[in-house]
């Protein structure tokens, strides 16, 4: 498809219709049928009369509505058979500056009962992914990608631009999906790795936000020796610990299954001193409210992107008349049985 950066000096002839001939062919044929409609004009019976009879009457406003709907309409359906073509964005969205690699913590341990959400108990892991939800809506022109993490950690999202297939990836992220053990060490190494994949701008920040309640306990790389790796590739990291301290209860798969009660202990220091090497911070949610503050804090630290003018390419909109001409349709069938309904 051919791209352009702007829209405005190439608008006049950016659009058109592949079959141009079909176009003012059929253009031609409603136009005569809509003179033959007005001409004719519509017709009611003559009452009372044992042999009635229709009688032209003078059109009306309900009348001259009614055709004038469906004469577009078949009009619309014309434009689409002569196949128009213009331009449509190519990107859903643009910007520059941040690319943004969140990390979730998928362990075993998330499924930890001390959360509170719209006045029900949660699991850690659907708290967090409601305060990563609201980020990801935050950051309108940032390319975001997702990375979840258990004993291994893997790319659920790559960054992308369409922030709908972020939130959709996000739903997907299960408790225990990849082990119940925690790898911080390479989550922070792959997040890095796909934070320096080529694409984004050349001087375009790149922030990597982890989200974790509990302490490395699996794979080999550590998570310091992860974090200074990162900060030779220019990746800023900042880490959310969550979750309460003590004994909390877990979900239990099943009815009737007891409820237990474990300690996760947060290895803060860790934390601290990933986030300290990059450039970054460390924030610890205690509490619910804690992970929307959070959120909102993160925003304000990383700068919003700017706005780049859209890309466009030439595209079909003969779906674009079809659906036009139906609701012309649709709203004709709803005047003509309401407000415009014509009595004999």
């Amino acid at each position: 498809m051919w791209r352009i950066s702007a829209l405005s000096p190439l608008e006049a002839a950016a659009y058109g219709v592949e079959a141009p001939r079909l176009l003012l062919a059929g253009l031609a044929c409603v136009a005569l049928l809509a003179w033959l409609v007005l001409a004719i004009g519509p017709r009611r019976l003559r009452v009372p009369s044992a042999g009635a009879n229709p009688s032209r009457v003078r059109p009306d406003l309900a009348f001259l509505v009614s055709v004038a709907l469906r004469i577009t309409a078949l009009a619309l359906l014309v434009l689409a058979a002569a196949r128009p073509i213009g331009l449509v964005p190519e990107n859903p969205a643009g910007g520059t500056g941040v690319d943004l690699l969140i990390a979730l913590d998928a362990s075993g341990s998330m499924l930890a009962l001390d959360g509170q959400l719209e006045g029900r108990q949660v699991t850690r892991l659907e708290l967090a992914k409601r305060a990563v939800a609201e980020l990801v809506r935050a950051r309108g022109g940032d390319r975001i990608g997702l990375v979840a993490f258990g004993e291994h950690a893997f790319t659920q999202c790559p960054l992308t631009v369409d922030h709908r297939l972020v939130q959709e990836a996000l739903e997907r992220v299960e408790a225990g999906l990849v082990g119940d053990a925690t790898a911080l060490g390479e989550a922070i190494g792959l997040g890095a790795r796909r934070l320096s994949i080529p694409g984004g701008p050349e001087d375009g920040r790149r922030i990597l936000v982890v989200v974790t309640d509990g302490r490395h306990n699996s794979g080999k790389l550590a998570p310091k020796t992860a974090a200074e790796l990162a900060a030779m590739a220019g990746v800023r990291i900042h880490t959310v610990g969550v979750g309460s301290s003590g004994l909390v209860p877990f979900a239990q798969p099943g009815r009737g299954t007891p409820m237990r009660f474990e300690r996760v202990d947060l290895d803060r220091p860790t934390l601290e001193s990933v986030a300290s090497a990059t450039g970054g911070r460390f924030f610890h949610a205690r509490r619910p409210e804690d992970l929307a503050g959070v959120a909102a804090a993160i925003d304000r630290l990383e700068a919003r992107p700017t706005a780049i003018e859209p890309r466009y390419r030439h595209a079909t909109l003969a779906p674009h008349a079809l659906a036009l001409a139906l609701a012309l349709l649709l709203l004709e069938a709803g005047l003509a049985h309401g407000m415009l309904r014509r009595l004999p």
